[in-house]
């Protein structure tokens, strides 16, 4: 019984072993499976997310393509409003010069009209005396008068004397009249072309408001159209995201590609940098070793606070140092350092010293209009004014540079409506008042 319970235990036992021996192969390839149908949906996963950042960007290029057209709509409507500015400029010179004109005829005539008075009294003085003599004397009486002939000489005398001051005075008398009538029909032509420049002056003035209007409706669809490529680099962060939750080993792969293209860049910078210093030093040689370039001064109340290369706009963007979408509360304009920096309207300074992450700061508080304004220069490499200081419109007040965070030099310029307190606050878009 013994000997039998053994021999069924080792009948148990072997036929125990044989299903591990069969089982076990097939486990393992179900597991193999499974890894590779895993592998096969993380891999159509990735491509699916590809293919939607691909679909995104091209959005985003659309986006950038109508932010592109608005922006030429907007320096098309600059070279109209800079033109008109300058037409106003004329007229009111022309009417200020008419004025001066017109000045002097008023008292051109003022001393004619005294002349002809004066005269008038004296040609009066001169019939009384007659009549007071009774009317009768004459030229012929004072000479037939004479007690000698040489009284009669002094007489003769003495009457052509008086006859040539009444011809001269006569005379005198009728140019002075001829010549007031002459000046007044001046002043009346003088005073209508004033009336004419003035209302050709109505005429710009309101062309220039429709323009400056019309340009304030571009930088609204322009912040519309920033809202949309905001929206769609959220979408574009939301699937890139999603490759962020794929398998280590994937993740692992990406952030060591994403070195080795950051090395690869770097390395294209710092040679880009290398060129670009080779091209200034040579264009300084060419020009006589002077990299600054002023701004030219617009007409109105504003101009461009400087020259060099627009590289962002007023709102969201992504950051170029943190990598995350920020509201961008001015403009950029890139340069070379030391390129001058202009105050952009007449005002005073209100700020001048190194401020946070903004570097070397300039603030003025302008007063255009019966409106406040405050416009701030950051970055700056040098400030060249102090606080309290008055300066007028495209005066030098400093000079583009990379202080504070900052990629690279460049001039970041904001515009506050009323005083500056943050960043944020009263903020506007300083395309609404300069030119590009």
């Amino acid at each position: 019984m013994r000997k039998q319970s053994k021999w069924m235990l080792r009948i148990m036992a072997i036929a125990t072993t044989g299903a591990l021996l069969i089982t076990t192969p097939s486990a393992l390839a179900n597991t193999l499976d499974d890894l590779k149908n895993e592998q096969k949906q993380l891999e159509q996963k990735k491509n699916s997310i590809d293919s939607n950042i691909k679909d995104t960007e091209g959005k985003i290029d659309q986006n950038v393509s109508k932010i592109d057209q608005i922006m030429a709509q907007i320096k098309e409507l600059d070279t109209k409003i800079i033109s008109t500015e300058s037409q106003i400029a004329e007229v009111l010179n022309q009417i200020k010069l008419t004025t001066t004109e017109i000045e002097k005829l008023h008292a051109s005539i003022k001393e004619l009209e005294r002349k002809i008075e004066e005269r008038d009294e004296l040609l009066k003085e001169r019939i009384r005396a007659v009549q007071v003599s009774g009317g009768s004397v004459s030229y012929l009486d004072v000479l037939l008068g004479a007690n000698s002939f040489i009284d009669f000489i002094d007489r003769f005398s003495a009457v052509n004397t008086l006859m040539d001051a009444d011809r001269t005075i006569l005379k005198e008398q009728a140019d002075d009249k001829a010549q007031l009538e002459e000046q007044q029909a001046s002043l009346e032509k003088k005073l209508q072309q004033q009336e004419d420049s003035k209302n050709e002056l109505v005429s710009l003035k309101a062309s220039l408001d429709t323009q400056k209007a019309s340009k304030g409706n571009l930088v609204d669809q322009l912040e519309v159209e920033q809202a949309k490529l905001h929206e769609e680099k959220e979408v574009l962060e939301t699937e890139y995201d999603e490759i962020l939750n794929l398998s280590q080993e994937t993740q692992n792969k990406i952030v060591a590609e994403q070195k080795r293209i950051a090395e690869i860049a770097r390395k294209a910078a710092e040679e880009k940098k290398r060129k670009e210093a080779e091209e200034r030093k040579r264009q300084q040689a060419a020009s006589g070793g002077s990299s600054s370039a002023i701004p030219n001064v617009s007409a109105g109340s504003w101009t461009r606070p400087a020259s060099g290369r627009f590289t962002s706009g007023y709102g969201s963007r992504t950051h170029p140092i943190h990598g995350v979408v920020k509201t961008h509360y001015g403009i950029d304009i890139a340069n070379s350092t030391g390129t001058p920096v202009v105050s952009a309207a007449d005002g005073v300074v209100s700020y001048a010293s190194p401020l946070s992450t903004y570097g070397n700061v300039i603030m003025v508080t302008h007063s255009i209009d019966g409106q406040i304004f405050t416009s701030l220069y950051a970055h700056l490499s040098s400030i060249k004014v102090s606080k309290g200081q008055v300066v007028s419109k495209g005066q030098i007040i400093g000079g583009i540079g990379t202080t504070g965070n900052s990629t690279g030099p460049h001039l970041h310029f904001e515009i506050h409506l009323g005083n500056w307190e943050g960043m944020a606050k009263n903020s506007v878009n300083p395309l609404r008042y300069i030119s590009l």
